[in-house]
């Protein structure tokens, strides 16, 4: 698959994705993440966010497009998301209604990127939401009654979507912000980025980029949002990405700018499982759903920096996976 992309694009991210520092890899597990699946730099087949569903294909943002990747290997244009050229497809995740649902956003607020897409089983993308184009509308979570939580690393929020598309700032707050001053991706600041509710759904979990930190918001018996803290913070958490949890309340977290994967147990103890090759630049996680694949934990290594030449060594954009001891947490 050949993507059209403009060169004033990769100019554009470039600016914005310089590595965070190295992270020190003394307390790695010794995981081996094993390649499933490699893609074409030079094509812009650069995985932003994976999800999978039950017949076993998955779906990545690459570029302002989600690809279909099959079983056998096979990967295709599912849909071309109706964005300017010069935005990005970020977080995909299956809805409770079947329903594949994405995030888009750009670096430019004129681009006017910044919505929810709902997209049926034939590729046909409908706006569910069309937000703020000066945030950047990245990862999502859904609650029991059909409300999609949208995180906003750009506003320092969260944003709420009920089934027919009418949304509100469900929570913007400090913790949920990034750091202009000090940012992890040189550019550009990052706050709440990764998401995920753990397994009761009572409270909602979010990555902080710049922070290093995880935020834990109860969700209140009215729907509203409680004090959000923080769970657990940690340098080698700076940089995190895509998030999702095991049945035991376990966390695992890709460390995007430090090419590792970390987990945190269910009392906020961190330790880091992988760091270094396969992992490049890993962007997000989804478990296997089928019974036989339930205990594996696939990786997207989105690869940005070092196919953009801020980072040294050549890019390896893949789909990889670890088997883990616990089977994860269902999503929805």
């Amino acid at each position: 698959m050949r993507f059209e992309i403009n060169t004033a694009v990769l100019v554009t991210v470039l600016q914005f994705l310089t590595p965070a520092p190295s992270l020190a890899d003394a307390d790695a597990a010794g995981y081996t993440p094993q390649i499933v699946a490699s893609f074409d730099a030079s094509q812009f087949q650069l995985p932003e966010s994976v999800t999978m569903d039950w017949a076993g294909n998955f779906y990545f943002s690459m570029a302002n497009t989600i690809q279909k990747l099959t079983p056998d290997g096979q990967l295709s244009q599912f849909v071309a998301l109706p964005i300017p050229q010069s935005s990005f497809a970020l977080g995909v995740k299956f809805g409770p209604d079947g329903y594949l649902y994405a995030g888009s956003g750009s670096f430019n607020p004129a681009d006017n990127a910044s919505y929810v897409f709902r997209i049926d089983g034939t590729g046909e993308a409908t706006p569910l939401a069309h937000l703020d184009p000066n945030g950047f509308p990245n990862d999502l979570a859904f609650d029991g009654e059909g409300n999609t939580y949208v995180t906003d690393p750009f506003n320092g929020q969260i944003w709420k979507i009920d089934s027919n598309g009418q949304y509100v700032v469900w929570l913007q707050h400090p913790l949920l912000e990034g750091d202009p001053d000090n940012p992890v991706l040189v550019g550009h600041w990052f706050g709440a980025d990764g998401i995920a509710f753990d397994n009761n759904k009572s409270n909602l979990y979010i990555g902080n980029i710049d922070s290093g930190a995880i935020i834990r918001i109860p969700v209140l018996p009215n729907g509203e949002a409680g004090t959000p803290n923080v769970w657990a913070q940690d340098d080698r958490l700076k940089g995190n990405d895509g998030l999702a949890f095991d049945k035991s309340g376990n966390l695992y977290v890709a460390v995007n700018g430090q090419d590792a994967l970390a987990v945190i147990d269910k009392d906020g103890h961190l330790s880091v499982l992988a760091q270094g090759t396969p992992l490049d630049g890993p962007s997000s996680l989804v478990f296997g759903k089928k019974s036989d694949d339930k205990k594996t934990l696939y990786i997207a290594s989105f690869a940005i920096s070092r196919a953009l030449g801020a980072q040294q060594g050549t890019p390896q954009p893949n789909l990889s996976k670890i088997e883990v001891n616990i089977g994860g947490l269902p999503i929805p």
